[in-house]
């Protein structure tokens, strides 16, 4: 069975770190969203993969090539327009025969276990259209699902915000999780309906010709930025003993504590604490003192300078934090650059929640969008600088190549 993964998306919500990347680039414990996907298809036995690219595809390309690498065959179709997720799939007609089945993934979600693994056990059990659903903290931003007692599905409403769609089960509200396994006669369905993608499951469902897989684990999407810690947080749950490279170099005394996964040519100083679980790439180097604590994803070749306090944050490669500093609940972008004693306030010492702007430009009187946390520090996009003794309030969102001034006084 191939596999069709919806990768052209630019996911405005998730600036800035998406004005430089396409969201399934965006990395956590030295990987790609997407080659998590990638990697759990193949562990199923998918190793035909088809990818539909758009924005920034030249990163996708360039990283998976032709797939050798990851042990599939890698092949793309390029999305020149942003035309909705149905004309994405129209796009791949002629790459399927008739008759033939295939998975439909997108290409923005992590999952604890192999997700695929249950789609294609219901799809074995069925011979019917797939559909995989799970259940969500909060159902207003995705489709819901209901259903018979036949885990046929009956009716999906589309991000319905107010409108609740409940299982027949009355546990809670199911969602689409961006998984099916659908014949390749859903292409003449899709465009008997111009390409929306709504309107062909509804007329499968009319057909009374799609089922759901129920998915029992943790399940995230990648809406917003805050969601890359909550994934970051995922991943590092499956975390189950320390693995340490052999050339990983401790200059003195170091305490570890919990799963710690570091890579090859990790320098660590006297001093230093970490605590898993954590994950520290390839080539980085960690200071005298600082504290590493728990949930904390470290790209490579990052620098980490004396005394800096580390706190369930994502940092991608290639970043440097000054002394002294502490990021906490925070994103950091490839090539950022933290100069010393700069704080990431992550809490608003008034019990509300945080909101954040996660759109990009300069338009006026857009409301903020509510993350429902009480504790998030920033989000700071690629090669952004933050000069010394800056204080960023929570919520704060740096776009990428900003350059923000030293604080001080400089005197004659």
């Amino acid at each position: 069975m191939k596999a069709l993964i919806l990768a052209a998306g630019r996911g405005s919500n998730l600036h800035p770190l998406t004005d430089t990347r396409p969201k399934p680039m965006i990395y956590m414990c030295g990987k790609p969203v997407l080659q998590y996907i990638i990697e759990s298809l193949r562990e199923i036995g998918v190793h035909d993969i088809i990818l539909v690219v758009g924005h920034k595809k030249e990163k996708i390309i360039n990283y998976f090539r032709r797939g050798e690498d990851f042990k599939v065959s890698i092949s793309y179709i390029e999305q020149e327009n942003q035309n909705g997720i149905g004309d994405a799939v129209m796009l791949a007609e002629d790459r399927f025969a008739i008759g033939e089945h295939f998975f439909l993934v997108y290409a923005d979600i992590i999952f604890q276990p192999n997700i695929f693994l249950a789609a294609q056990m219901s799809f074995n059990a069925l011979k019917a259209p797939i559909a995989t659903i799970t259940l969500a903290p909060s159902s207003e931003l995705y489709g819901n699902v209901y259903l018979d007692r036949d885990v046929q599905i009956t009716r999906i409403v589309e991000k319905p915000y107010r409108e609740v769609g409940l299982s027949y089960t009355g546990g809670g509200n199911y969602v689409l999780a961006g998984v099916f396994i659908l014949s390749a006669e859903f292409f003449s369905l899709l465009k008997t309906v111009d390409g929306d993608i709504k309107r062909g499951f509804d007329l499968l469902i009319d057909q009374n010709n799609l089922f759901a897989s129920i998915f029992e684990g943790e399940w995230i999407d990648l809406g917003y930025p805050w969601n890359i810690i909550d994934a970051n947080k995922l991943l590092m749950k499956s975390f189950t003993h320390a693995h340490i490279a052999n050339s990983v170099n401790f200059d003195g005394s170091v305490t570890i504590r919990g799963p710690v996964y570091i890579e090859e040519g990790v320098l660590i100083k006297s001093g230093a604490v970490i605590n898993g679980p954590c994950y520290i790439g390839k080539g980085s180097f960690i200071g005298n003192n600082v504290l590493v604590r728990e949930y904390t994803s470290i790209g490579s070749r990052c620098t980490i300078g004396f005394g800096v306090e580390l706190k369930n944050c994502v940092l991608f490669e290639n970043c440097k934090v000054g002394r002294l500093s502490f990021i906490g609940d925070s994103v950091l972008g490839e090539g950022v650059e933290i100069a010393s004693g700069v704080m990431t306030v992550n809490n608003l010492m008034t019990d509300e929640t945080v909101k954040v702007k996660t759109y990009a430009g300069t338009q006026q009187n857009v409301p903020l969008t509510d993350s429902h946390l009480r504790k998030l520090g920033s989000f700071i996009g690629d090669y952004a600088k933050v000069g010394a003794s800056n204080t960023l309030l929570p919520g704060t969102v740096i776009s990428s190549g900003t350059y923000i001034p030293h604080q001080g006084t400089q005197w004659e």
